[in-house]
């Protein structure tokens, strides 16, 4: 079969409880079924497929809630993975990852195993790693808008709970926006580039709200007070000239009668200012010394940045040189020439076994050390940005310790200069002086509370031209991609129409209707502008059309779509067991259809007889007395 991308499969499934397996089978590429008895955990093995693969599950079966770990071997886009996840309703679970099927990774250590959090940090979430491996594009960052492996698998997961009108699995945090970009993206009418800019978008139009609160709040505050350090040190020139022009008066009152030498009081002034200058001295020193190294030291760190980026390119190339030579079929011995008899399913070479029936593609050798290498690079992203702050309060500093030693060096210059015996003209004189230097250091302190102002003007003035650009960029790739999303809903309502012809005296409009419409963002489907029909028929037409979006993901590979659907609600609403069968042998059918990868997994109480202890079920018939899962 030919492959699209991205692609996920679940191969192996095993739920543990304590250290024994409350679960344990292998899928098959194309169709799965899961069939037995009502109240058998159907559902359970449903929703814990749902869990393992990043799903968020508020509610757990009794069954269910008293197992540990849900294990799932996949395989996706670039290979074989195993998946582990600790069972916890509700909970905002972390996922371990290994490179490698079960057999393997049950047998490493953990070391070989790589642990990711829900959410992204300095590190990269469970979500991330996994839309990486699938070749899905992803957000960067972690926020509200982006599109995690549980937004995603709401569209490949058709589940019981959510109401039979829906498009969607049900989610309490639900948007119209992020339901219609999960909807392009899988039809990939949203291409990466696209993608990636709505998402940037989203997150700079959020900060720039965010700026223009703190801007106005900022203002409230400080009202007319508000100025830039440029505004603030031409104040200062300002009042120094002033005090200069004083000084000079005060100089020359006092030439006739010139003091030879300090009082006591005055001498312990000086003393205490000239420490004063010393420390001042002393911190500009310290200053302008951190600054420097901060500055070489985020320099290193962005080269530091470029060569793990550089090496990350390097593995890459690494793992498709060890592909291709793994490819190489040996008929002599490359050392002693003697003809080498090949084994199946081992090393043409050495004779050593594989790791499993399927090929080297399973196994990544740089999986371990990329991951290390992007945690790296997370890691020394964030240290830059925050040394870019503290250079950014340094230079304020430095600024301030500037100002600081200029005013006291005039305060010692005047000390010098000033006689005791003084008149009423020059005491006002000296005391305008006093005042003015008040409104120096008034100022040289002032410039720290309106840096960060300054800053947020800076930040908003280049978010908005960010903004701009960005929308522009938006709307011409929309325009660009319009033809596109017609021609694939076109395709998508054709083939929905295909599945629902074979629904037969039932809804007169599934075999007659000319037209199927969706709507991702208002999370619903109608035939001919009719959307309210049987509960049943409903449903049927919800699973025909996901059923559609699977064939199309494998008829078109510029679909974003994982090629894969699981669907635990094909009798849900009253389905009537002669119709149930008929859908059962639609999927079967559609999938025998189908040249590309897939996977299929559906629940059934009403399993066909043609496909019961058929290729595609999986695991036992369950009933009350056994269940899908042993606890």
């Amino acid at each position: 079969m030919m492959q699209f991308n991205p692609l996920l499969m679940i191969r192996r499934m095993l739920v543990t409880k304590n250290k024994f397996f409350a679960y344990d089978e292998f899928f098959n590429t194309g169709v799965n079924i899961i069939r037995g008895i009502n109240s058998s955990g159907k559902s359970s093995i449903a929703d814990l497929i749902f869990y393992g693969l990043g799903g968020d599950v508020t509610k757990l079966k009794n069954e269910a809630k008293q197992c540990s770990f849900v294990i799932i071997e996949v395989e996706l886009s670039s290979g074989i993975y195993t998946l582990k996840r600790e069972i916890a309703e509700g909970g905002r679970k972390g996922m371990d990852i290994f490179s490698g099927d079960y057999e393997t990774a049950s047998n490493a250590p953990l070391t070989e195993w790589t642990r990711y959090p829900y959410n992204a940090n300095t590190k990269e979430s469970f979500y991330q790693a996994i839309f990486k491996e699938m070749g899905m594009p992803y957000s960067k960052s972690e926020d509200k808008n982006s599109i995690t492996m549980h937004q995603l698998l709401r569209m490949l997961y058709v589940d019981q709970m959510t109401s039979p009108d829906r498009l969607f699995k049900f989610d309490k945090f639900d948007s119209p926006n992020k339901r219609k970009a999960i909807g392009e993206l899988v039809m990939g009418v949203s291409d990466f580039s696209l993608y990636e800019k709505r998402v940037a978008l989203q997150r700079l139009e959020s900060r720039l709200d965010s700026c223009v609160r703190e801007i106005k709040t900022i203002h409230r505050f400080f009202g007319s007070m508000v100025k830039s350090v440029n505004e603030i040190d031409e104040n200062i020139i300002e009042l120094r000239e002033e005090i200069d022009n004083l000084e000079k008066d005060i100089e020359s009152a006092c030439a006739e009668e010139e003091k030879d030498k300090l009082n006591d009081d005055e001498e312990q002034q000086f003393e205490g200012l000239i420490r004063k200058l010393q420390e001042a001295r002393e911190s500009f020193s310290n200053c302008r010394e951190y600054i420097a190294k901060t500055s070489f030291e985020i320099n290193d760190s962005q080269l530091f940045i470029k060569s793990l980026n550089q090496r990350i390119q390097a593995l890459k190339q690494t793992r498709k040189t060890i592909n291709a030579l793994a490819d190489i079929r040996f008929v002599h011995c490359p050392a002693c020439q003697h003809e080498v008899t090949p084994k199946l399913g081992a090393c043409s070479l050495c004779g050593s076994k594989h790791q499993s029936n399927d090929t080297h593609s399973e196994f990544d050798p740089t999986y371990k050390v990329r991951k290390e290498i992007e945690f790296q690079i997370a890691e020394s992203k964030l240290l830059v940005e925050k040394k870019q702050e503290v250079l950014s309060r340094k230079e304020i500093e430095l600024n301030q310790v500037s100002t600081d030693i200029k005013n006291i060096e005039r305060e010692i210059g005047l000390l010098k200069r000033t006689n005791k015996s003084v008149s009423s003209a020059l005491r006002n004189r000296i005391s305008r002086v006093g005042e003015l230097k008040n409104k120096i250091q008034s100022l040289n302190e002032s410039k720290e509370e309106f840096a960060k102002l300054y800053d947020l003007y800076d930040e908003r003035d280049s978010i908005q031209t960010r903004v701009s650009r960005l929308k522009d960029e938006v709307d011409r790739l929309e325009k660009k991609l319009s033809k596109e999303l017609v021609a694939k809903r076109a395709k998508l309502s054709s083939s929905t129409l295909d599945i629902l012809k074979s629904d037969t005296g039932h809804e007169d409009i599934f075999v007659d209707g000319k037209k199927v419409e969706f709507d991702f963002a208002e999370d619903r489907v109608t035939i001919d502008d009719q959307a309210l029909f049987s509960a049943s028929s409903m449903v049927y037409l919800k699973n025909a059309f996901r059923l559609a979006m699977l064939k199309s993901s494998c008829q078109d590979r510029s679909y974003l779509y994982p090629r894969f659907l699981l669907m635990d609600n094909i009798e849900d609403k009253g389905m009537e067991e002669k119709r149930s069968k008929l859908f059962q042998r639609e999927i079967v059918r559609l999938s025998e259809s189908l040249q590309v990868k897939h996977q299929i997994i559906f629940t059934t109480s009403m399993i066909d007889e043609e496909l019961n202890t058929s290729k595609y079920c999986v695991g036992d018939y369950y009933t009350k007395e056994n269940k899908s899962l042993k606890v």
